[in-house]
């Protein structure tokens, strides 16, 4: 059986699918600064000595902040997750509340979930995590994502005017 030759657009084909970078995902960053719950009722949530984490998490892939300590802990922390879909994907943020005297321990607030197709490639955009007594801040940059500026309002309503 006699080999065959490659024919030459085979050999532009095969060149050219292996001089392609591998594709990645979008990615997003995430960072979390601080929070103030200064005006929480520490007695009615059984709260003495309270210690402070917010959880952020992107399908499997979940972000605890270190512990806190106090009403309004710092963490200037940050983390990226890998965006498959920016136009319906979005990031789920948790706050955690513990006691470190009676150990009790529990999720302050409601889950709450971000949209990710309003933020703009490259800028940072605020996100709050309002909590009972105040909120947790955190930061969201569209890293190769998103719109390079903000879409223009309308004012087609005032030309009545």
């Amino acid at each position: 059986v006699a080999a065959r030759a490659a024919s030459p657009s085979c050999e532009r084909t095969h060149r050219r699918l292996s001089t392609h970078q591998p594709f990645t995902m979008p990615q997003l960053r995430v960072y979390i600064t601080a929070c103030n719950i200064k005006k929480l009722d520490t007695k009615f949530y059984n709260i003495e000595r309270p210690r402070c984490w917010v959880t952020v998490s992107h399908g499997d892939k979940k972000y605890t902040t270190k512990v806190g300590i106090g009403l309004d802990p710092e963490w200037e922390e940050e983390t990226f997750f890998e965006i498959a879909d920016p136009e319906t994907d979005k990031i789920g943020a948790e706050f955690f509340i513990k006691c470190e005297k009676n150990g009790n321990e529990q999720m302050l607030g409601d889950a709450q979930s971000y949209a990710l197709n309003k933020l703009l490639k490259g800028k940072q955009t605020y996100k709050g995590l309002v909590v009972p007594g105040g909120k947790a801040d955190m930061m969201f940059t569209a890293i190769d994502f998103g719109d390079e500026e903000a879409a223009e309002e309308d004012d087609a309503f005032m030309d009545f005017l």
